[in-house]
């Protein structure tokens, strides 16, 4: 049984189900700074789509990381972030076009390998990076743009370079806020012109989750609060390896069978 009025075509669980995911990723979020589309983009991707997917949680990202990023702004190297600018324009117009035109089987295969792989990549604690050249700008700048568009997901890749080039905390975080924000206003911007965010289905969903992720980014502030960093790296790097794995497994049998 689905909702008739606004969503006749998205049975009642499958809503739950996405609630769930996007309540997790932004309860995430409010704990760390970062993490809601690594978490939500493999969760949905269960459901959903690529082409629905990363749409629809960019579309809420887009409120999440705006807010951020001009509540940030001040303390931004705003340097790097003209640095990476170029790079990741080209990486998005290149990502768009996979996003359009890969089958379904090889993009879950390649969403759910970086998904495992980020995980293990956090599982191995912090570690200390030398500092980035500048031209570093470019191929984390085109890789973030591709994954940002395809899954959603560039927001680490930005980070592990920022953090190689920025040593103040406060100032890193802020910076990542401003790339991740305009990462995500392009997208959308992208998205409308192609017609992904014109979808009614689509934008009726963007507009039901967007109280979950209110509610998530409350929890997650408490969270922030109550839990180590590291325990909440280590459940984030767990949730992370499992549902790559998953989405491993679903992407070979839909490829050979």
């Amino acid at each position: 049984m689905s909702l008739p009025l606004l969503l006749p075509d998205v049975p009642n669980h499958v809503l739950l189900a996405a609630a769930l995911v996007m309540l997790l990723g932004y309860t995430v979020f409010g704990a760390t700074g970062f993490g809601s589309s690594i978490i939500s983009v493999p969760g949905l991707a269960h459901f959903f789509p690529l082409t629905t997917a990363v749409p629809l949680v960019t579309a809420v990202d887009a409120f999440a990381a705006t807010s951020a990023a001009v509540r940030l702004r001040r303390l931004a190297a705003w340097r790097e972030v003209a640095r990476l600018m170029p790079a990741m324009l080209v990486g998005i117009a290149l990502g768009a076009t996979l996003l359009l035109k890969l089958p379904r089987g090889p993009a879950l295969l390649a969403l759910g390998i970086f998904a495992a792989a980020y995980g293990t990549y956090l599982l191995m604690g912090p570690r200390k990076l030398a500092r980035a050249p500048g031209w570093v700008a470019w191929p984390i700048g085109i890789a973030g743009g591709v994954f940002s568009t395809l899954f959603g997901t560039g927001g680490p890749i930005y980070i592990i370079y920022l953090a190689a080039r920025i040593e103040n905390k406060s100032t890193l975080r802020a910076t990542s806020a401003v790339v991740v924000a305009f990462s995500v206003c392009i997208r959308v911007a992208l998205f409308i012109g192609t017609g992904l965010l014109l979808d009614a289905k689509l934008v009726t969903m963007a507009l039901l989750f967007l109280p979950v992720m209110l509610l998530g980014l409350s929890l997650g502030n408490r969270l922030h609060h109550a839990l180590s960093s590291g325990g909440v790296l280590r459940m984030i790097a767990g949730l992370l390896i499992a549902n790559g794995a998953s989405l491993i497994v679903r992407a070979l049998e839909s490829m050979h069978g």
